[in-house]
């Protein structure tokens, strides 16, 4: 008895094998900010804009801001500039205030920061 096999069905097997890693690698959980312990993470979880005392450029070098996330014990990502000195970035800290004002508050007293807002629509008032 001969078992035919169909034409290009190693390719589907093939396809169906990688859509599988593809959905899985999209379902692994996310990494905590590698400067705050894994059982910590993202009870405080915000976007921020912050200016800064100094002129920094376009983008403030990576290891300003890493010192200032370990002062102020939060994790800081660089999102965007949105305008000059102006700087977006995600906020993540494990404090168990949801609105972040902890963090902030650690934030607002370091020197090196002028000032630091929440990163929401503004509406000009009439």
């Amino acid at each position: 008895m001969c078992i035919r096999r169909k034409p290009h069905s190693s390719w589907k097997a093939a396809l169906l094998g990688s859509l599988a890693l593809t959905a899985s690698a999209c379902a692994a959980p996310v990494e905590p900010p590698p400067n705050l312990p894994a059982d910590r993470v993202n009870a405080c979880h915000t976007r921020v804009v912050i200016t800064f005392a100094q002129s920094l450029g376009d983008r403030p070098a990576d290891d300003f801001v890493t010192e200032i996330s370990r002062a102020a014990n939060v994790a800081l990502v660089f999102v965007r500039a949105a305008g000059p000195g102006l700087y977006v970035f995600q906020l993540d800290a494990g404090d168990s205030d949801e609105s972040c004002g902890q963090a902030l508050a650690r934030l607002r007293r370091d020197e090196r920061i002028r000032s630091v807002d929440l990163d929401q629509r503004r509406h000009v008032s009439e």
